[in-house]
């Protein structure tokens, strides 16, 4: 079971790169917590504390993108260092600001974040042989699951010894300390800007069927979004609201499992099949959420869950690798991540619109196992369309001695 992973740590700057990530990672949920934190010690009001978390949050998803062209057309390392001092500053300012420029500065540190996770992303198909993508990006995926459990925990323990600005400043020392780590690994390649040809505005995005895999991520993080609204809903229904907070950690626990379960194995069916299958897996199960009878039941439907999402969020980084051009190898997951926080965000939008305060949850539940079809029918439409089509100018697999691929625009 675990040989994927041990022939995939046993490539060259692999364990390095995982635990540089891993620093980064981290940072961002504690930073969201504490930030909230802070803002409402600050400014005295969830409202305007709101704003702060919002500004950041929406400059993060929409600059991401930027972040990833720049790496992608300048080469990583140069991009990297750029954005290592601009977020630097960014940080500092936060920090500094009188409370009325909080949510300006909130702004300003979302869209200097540096593309971190894109660049490894990105670097995954260039480092390890096409056998072991799905292991890398399964325990890259699983790296995201343990930094939003492990990452919330930190909080209060780090609040017991320093104030929440100083939460702040911790979680921004570890995004920092993380991008400076990135920049010393050999794994990240030279800094080679992408070969000549026109950059696209639109850039991945005129690519259909790297657009239809985004889109299939929204609607998963969709699903995530409405979970939360539910799971806070029939909580409440079942007793106490504090419920929620043991579902969502047994959806993360489950989700962990499955995604290490996916890398550990060869699986027998292409990704895309494997796609439509977790998605249909996961509507049906949350279907039956809005329906279970009391919390031992919701919990293990949330649980099953979490062991069909987790694999679902890994292999659609998987298919992205093996379909985006060289060109765009890292803004196509900057924008993974933009279409994620877009699904999330409309995901909790709606589901709050459909719960009242005395709803068992069953209507976002239904609303999150119908974007889970959706995501079916999407991946379902992808295969069929492109099954007989050849994917663009693939990214090299074998490691970095293999020749640059050749450019298609599509």
């Amino acid at each position: 079971m675990f040989t994927p992973y041990r022939r995939l740590l046993a490539q060259p700057g692999v364990p390095r790169l995982f635990i540089t990530g891993l620093i980064v990672k981290l940072g961002t949920p504690v930073l969201s917590l504490a930030l909230l934190l802070a803002a409402v010690d600050r400014l005295g009001s969830y409202a305007t504390a709101g704003l702060v978390l919002t500004g950041h949050a929406l400059a993060l998803a929409l600059c991401a993108p930027f972040g990833g062209r720049i790496a992608d057309r300048y080469g990583p390392r140069p991009a990297l260092t750029g954005y290592l001092v601009t977020h630097t500053l960014a940080y500092a300012f936060l920090l500094l600001a009188p409370p009325a420029l909080m949510i300006g500065a909130a702004v300003l540190l979302g869209a200097t974040t540096p593309p971190v996770g894109p660049v490894i992303r990105g670097a995954w198909p260039h480092l390890v042989p096409t056998a072991s993508l799905p292991a890398a990006y399964a325990v890259d995926n699983a790296v995201n699951e343990l930094s939003f459990i492990a990452g919330p925990l930190l909080v209060p323990v780090l609040s017991w010894v320093i104030p929440a600005q100083g939460v702040v400043a911790a979680a921004g020392a570890a995004v920092l300390l993380g991008t400076a780590l990135l920049l010393t690994v050999p794994a990240i390649g030279p800094s080679a800007p992408a070969p000549p040809g026109k950059f696209r505005l639109a850039g991945p995005l005129t690519h259909r069927r790297t657009l239809l895999l985004l889109t299939i991520a929204a609607f998963g993080t969709f699903t995530f979004g409405c979970l939360r609204i539910a799971t806070v809903a029939s909580a409440t229904t079942l007793g106490s609201a504090s419920f929620a907070g043991v579902l969502m950690s047994l959806l993360s626990v489950g989700a962990l499992l499955g995604t290490l379960g996916y890398g550990a194995r060869a699986w027998p069916i292409p990704g895309g099949r494997l796609l439509v299958l977790l998605s249909l897996a996961e509507g049906a199960v949350l279907l039956g959420g809005g329906w279970a009878p009391g919390f031992l039941t919701l919990a293990v439907l949330i649980t099953l869950v979490g062991l069909v999402t987790g694999p679902r969020d890994a292999v659609v980084p998987t298919l992205l690798a093996e379909h985006a051009t060289g060109r765009y190898r890292t803004e196509v997951f900057a924008w993974l991540n933009t279409f994620m926080w877009a699904g999330y965000g409309l995901g909790t939008a709606l589901a709050g619109r459909l719960t009242g305060p005395h709803d068992t949850g069953s209507a976002a539940f239904a609303a999150a196992a119908a974007a889970a079809v959706a995501g079916a029918i999407l991946a379902t439409v992808a295969n069929r369309i492109f099954s007989s089509q050849p994917a663009p100018a693939q990214m090299p697999a074998e490691g970095p001695s293999r020749e640059t691929d050749r450019i298609a625009d599509s």
